[in-house]
């Protein structure tokens, strides 16, 4: 599944978080796990079409917690197995995770932000990230994308624009 704007939606939250790396990975048929369905950055290639179970990676964890989530150190937390955080030749440290919801608030995907160059130890990544991953489910829906979801997108490249001018 690759879900029309997805790819783009990523990369622009990666560039908004001066992220190495940013990842969606949507809910598999069965729900026994996920699939990451778009990716860009640091180990994107290697990610793409990767399955992991739907417990015990950060994907995971936040999945059950059903609002995002920071993890600094991953590598150094015993609660995430390293096979599930290995991007090929990119082993993130600080992880962001959040989920997002269909209308009937079953998990349709989470999206991921790696070793964010914003400081996380302030709470408006996460708010940020939670609400970004939000609007993912009109693009991942059968729905598609609505006039207002296209809106948001255009003020999501007009942020990004605005974040990379404001990097020089």
């Amino acid at each position: 599944m690759d879900p029309h704007g997805l790819p783009d939606s990523v990369a622009a939250v990666r560039t908004l978080f001066d992220a190495a790396a940013c990842s969606c990975a949507l809910v598999v048929p069965d729900g026994s796990g996920f699939v990451f369905t778009a990716a860009d950055g640091a180990g994107a290639a290697e990610l793409i079409g990767v399955e992991i179970p739907a417990i015990g990676g950060v994907a995971g964890w936040a999945a059950m917690s059903g609002h995002p989530v920071v993890i600094r150190d991953v590598q150094s937390n015993s609660q995430f197995a390293r096979e599930f955080t290995d991007r090929g030749d990119y082993t993130p440290t600080d992880v962001l995770a959040a989920p997002f919801f269909d209308g009937g608030g079953e998990i349709l995907g989470v999206l991921e932000v790696l070793d964010p160059g914003v400081d996380v130890s302030d709470h408006w990544p996460l708010a940020v990230l939670g609400t970004l991953a939000h609007q993912l489910t009109a693009i991942v829906s059968a729905d598609g994308a609505t006039t207002a979801d296209h809106r948001l997108a255009d003020l999501g490249r007009r942020v990004t624009e605005l974040a990379d001018e404001y990097r020089g």
